[in-house]
Formats: structure tokens, C-alpha cells, sequence
């Protein structure tokens, strides 16, 4: 049996729990990046909201703009956009069928602005990742950057996807139809501001009043968004077949813990989220520093030396003893000393449930996704947490031998000699400072989208420099011994 509208009326699902259908929605949200996290995270939420029958007019519309979305796109649509979630840990295994996505709109540019010029449409969220921002080591958005170039000088015919979002703007302004709210759910410090800087610093040169209309009347509300949503296994993707009798071409699995951080600050309307468990604020910035720098920091600090280790989950790096150490060491005395803000949270409490959900092993996290694109997760995951113990004079031993362990990791093989994979669009560049930091670490540093300035901090240059040469020197395990000790 495959998964579509018609086989939701007839399955063994308890009917009494699918209060809605699909076909009672319509289109109130574009998203654009269609992924695991954003039906695990976003998704869900409004399927739960759409299940107490509240903001019905929500439902959402997903979008893309690369070709690999075409592959998500023709999965979703040949099961009528529904998509099941698994949620698991130790105690309890919960499926829940969604079916908050009600289309998604053809991978084509012209497409996608046209649905964005649908009056209904009342918000636009996103979840591209880090790199999809164009920012640099300083936090700056790279408007230098021949993508960006290509789309102030060709306004009409944009590629990426905020040349796409200028341009809908702009015709919605000129179709006096009302702003839609744009939402980043990524993962980045105050991703609202940085959208709004680079939407600002486009229009500043494509046209002065677009810029001022942006200023005026698009919102773009920060938010914090956390679920730990892996990448799916064979394993995962047969489970559903051999537990329930079914398939469904895009299952996600995730944590049963989910969290949304969110200001309360839009454009035009917005669905009643607060009703399932969002959070809504007048300023994020203390969430969202708690969670960048102790779970997403966590896992930068894991991905390096657990990957040379042969370590394959983030579950058993939790479980081999001096993985757990320098862990707790560096977030401890650290990351958290470091971490001045105010919250009504106590930090070494978070970290302990951060812990807690990392320790889960049917979540099947692995190593390989956590180092995805570590170059453009280090600047803030890892770096600022750098910046801020240089700054409030804080020990930062540890977190420069997570650099370290990166620079070795970078090489492409183990001290086994196996092979590792290395997934980065900067993998080249960093496969070349590594190998050159062998007999001159300063080298690797030099990588300003990362370190930015940090290769002028003589303090920091000499402990990464004694943490890299004691890699090679005694092996990865012995040095991270030595620290723990």
C-alpha cells in the first residue's frame, strides 16, 4: 500500500486522532527548502494546530529552487504531499501522518513568483541552510558574490532565492496587495536580522524604494528552531513498510523533543501557534545563543574527533568515555562560563537535556551528518564561543583543539588511513590548509570565512598550533586525553 489521500480514509490509524483533512485547508505559507527538519519541525506543529481546527487558511505550499529539490518535489506529490513522522527515544515510539502540506510549487523560478504574488499568502518561511545565506566569518552578508552580482544586475530574472523574494515583492507592492511576513528557520544567530540586512542591502541596489518599502512594511520575525531530525537510513526507510504495511517515499524520523523560539512580529496575519506550544517572544537572542552555542556547538565539537575515532552515532560518542569528558569539559568550563546572557534558564540544566537526547540511540544520529558543512556551522557554533572566552578571559583550550581536530579531520583520512567523507563546500580549500598545516598550523587559520581574525590572536594561534602538533605527535585519542586530564 502506498501512502496518498485515499489510503488515509482506510488504514488502521485511529480516526479519532486526524480531527482535519487536507482538503479543508488552504494556502496561507510558502516554504522554500523542503526538508526533513522543516516537516519534522514546522510542519508539525501546524499539522497539530490544524488539528485543534484553528488557522485553517495556513496551509502550506512547499518550494525550491535547485534541481535536487525536483527529487523531494515528485515524492511528496506522487503521496498527495502527506508525509509520516517518527518520533522515537527509549519509552515510546509515536507516527503521525501530516497533512499540513497542501502543494509544491513547480521547480522553476517564474513558478514560485507567482505563487508568492497570491494575495492568501501571508507568510514565506525558509530553511536553507547555513550556507545558503552568503555570510562570511564577520557575520556579513558576501554582497560581492557573483550569485548575488547576477541578480542585482538582472533583476527581472533572478536566481537565487532572495533575488526570487525582492522580486515579489516588489510586483506585490505594485499589485497593492499586502506584505507577507519572511520567516528564516534556520539555524543562525538572529536569522531574521541577517534575512532583512541582505533583502536591504540587495534592494539598496536595485532600487532605492523597494528598500524603503521593505524597511516599512515586511516584518521578519527571529526565530529558534530545534528538533533532532537525522538524515534517513535504508533502515528508516523500510520501517514503516515492516511496522504498518505501508510506504511513504519521504518518512521522517526524529526526537520526541521539539522547540520553537519565535518574536511575535509580522506583517499580515499569522496562524495561532502559541495554541501548540510555540514560543513567542520580544527577544530571542538569549534562546537562541543557549541552543547555538550548547547543542549545535555539542555537535561541532563531536563531529571531528568522533569521525577519526571511527565512531559511527552520536549516541556511542556520547558512550565512549573521554568522547564525554572533553565534551563536558569544554562546555562546562568553557562554552558556558563564556555564555553571558540573561535567560531564566539554567544553562548546565539545558546542557543536561541536550545530553539526554544526544544519548538517544534510536534517534541513529550519525557522525557523517553532524560534519556536513562544518565550514559554515564553525563560525558560529564553535568560533564565537571562541571570540567570547578571548573576550571575558575565559580558558578556551578545549575549543581550540576542536579546531585542531577539524584541521586534522579535513586531511580526508583517519590514522588508520581509511578514507573519510568529507562533505563541504569547502572541501577542497580545507583538504589544502590542512595538509599544509602539517608544517605550519597558522596556515589553517588563514581561512577568514571561518576565523576571520583569529590568525592575528598570537595567544590563540600558539594553543591551536600545541593542540594540532600534539595530534600528530601522540595520535587524537592521547591528546584529548591529556586535556581531559
Amino acid at each position: 500500500m502506498k501512502l496518498n489521500k485515499e489510503f488515509l480514509k482506510n488504514t488502521h490509524f485511529n480516526a479519532s486522532d486526524y480531527s482535519y483533512s487536507q482538503n479543508e485547508l488552504s494556502a496561507g505559507i510558502v516554504h522554500i527548502g523542503v526538508g526533513n527538519f522543516h516537516r519534522s519541525h514546522q510542519g508539525y506543529y501546524l499539522d497539530a494546530l490544524f488539528n485543534k481546527r484553528k488557522s485553517l487558511d495556513f496551509g502550506i505550499v512547499g518550494a525550491g529552487l535547485r534541481s535536487t529539490d525536483e527529487a523531494m518535489r515528485s515524492d511528496l506529490k506522487s503521496q498527495d504531499f502527506l508525509t509520516t513522522v517518527i518520533s522515537r527515544d527509549e519509552n515510546n515510539t509515536n507516527i503521525r501522518v501530516l497533512q499540513s502540506m497542501i502543494d509544491f510549487v513547480e521547480i522553476n523560478n517564474l513558478a514560485l513568483i507567482d505563487t508568492l504574488l497570491k494575495e492568501e499568502i501571508k507568510i514565506v518561511s525558509l530553511t536553507i541552510t547555513e550556507a545558503g545565506y552568503y555570510i562570511d566569518s564577520n557575520s556579513q552578508f558576501n554582497i560581492e558574490h557573483k550569485d548575488i552580482q547576477e541578480d542585482i544586475n538582472n533583476f527581472k530574472n533572478p536566481k537565487t532565492v532572495f533575488g526570487v523574494l525582492l522580486l515579489a515583492i516588489k510586483q506585490r507592492e505594485e499589485k497593492k496587495l499586502p506584505s507577507f511576513t519572511l520567516m528564516s528557520c534556520d539555524n543562525i544567530s538572529h536569522n531574521g536580522d541577517i534575512l532583512k540586512n541582505i533583502m536591504c542591502k540587495m534592494a539598496e541596489k536595485i532600487d532605492k524604494s523597494l528598500l524603503e518599502y521593505i524597511q516599512n512594511n515586511v516584518a521578519f520575525p527571529n526565530s529558534m528552531v530545534d528538533r533532532i531530525t537525522p538524515v534517513l537510513s535504508k533502515k528508516d526507510q523500510s520501517f514503516i513498510l515492516d511496522h504498518y504495511g505501508y510506504e511513504d517515499k519521504r518518512p521522517v524520523f526524529c526526537e520526541p523533543f521539539m522547540q520553537w523560539v519565535l518574536e511575535d512580529k509580522f506583517s499580515n496575519l499569522r496562524p495561532k501557534l502559541e495554541e501548540v506550544g510555540v514560543i513567542f517572544v520580544k527577544d530571542i537572542l538569549p534562546y537562541e545563543l543557549m541552543k547555538l552555542r550548547l547543542l549545535n556547538g555539542s555537535h561541532s565539537c563531536l563531529s571531528s574527533i568522533a569521525s577519526l575515532l571511527n565512531i559511527t552515532y552520536v549516541h556511542e560518542a556520547l558512550q565512549n568515555a573521554c568522547v564525554r569528558r572533553f565534551l563536558d569539559n569544554i562546555m562546562l568550563k568553557e562554552v558556558i562560563p563564556s555564555l553571558k546572557i540573561d535567560i531564566d534558564v539554567k544553562l548546565e540544566d539545558y546542557y543536561t537535556s541536550v545530553i539526554q537526547r544526544f544519548s538517544n540511540p534510536y534517534i541513529e544520529d550519525t557522525i557523517t551528518r553532524i560534519c556536513i558543512d562544518n565550514s559554515s556551522k564553525y563560525p558560529t557554533f564553535v568560533i564565537e564561543s571562541i571570540k567570547d572566552a578571548i573576550k571575558n578571559g575565559v580558558n578556551y583550550d578545549g575549543l581550540a583543539m576542536v579546531c585542531a581536530l577539524w584541521c586534522r579531520y579535513c586531511i580526508g583520512y583517519d590514522e588508520d588511513n581509511i578514507k573519510l567523507d568529507i562533505n563541504d563546500s569547502k572541501k577542497d580549500e580545507l583538504k589544502e590548509k590542512a595538509l599544509a598545516a602539517q608544517t605550519n598550523p597558522k596556515v589553517f587559520l588563514s581561512i577568514k570565512d571561518v576565523f576571520g581574525d583569529l590568525e592575528k590572536n598570537e595567544e590563540f594561534v600558539n594553543v591551536f598550533t600545541l593542540a594540532l602538533n600534539s595530534i600528530y605527535r601522540i595520535g587524537v585519542q592521547n591528546t584529548v586525553a591529556k586535556y581531559n586530564n
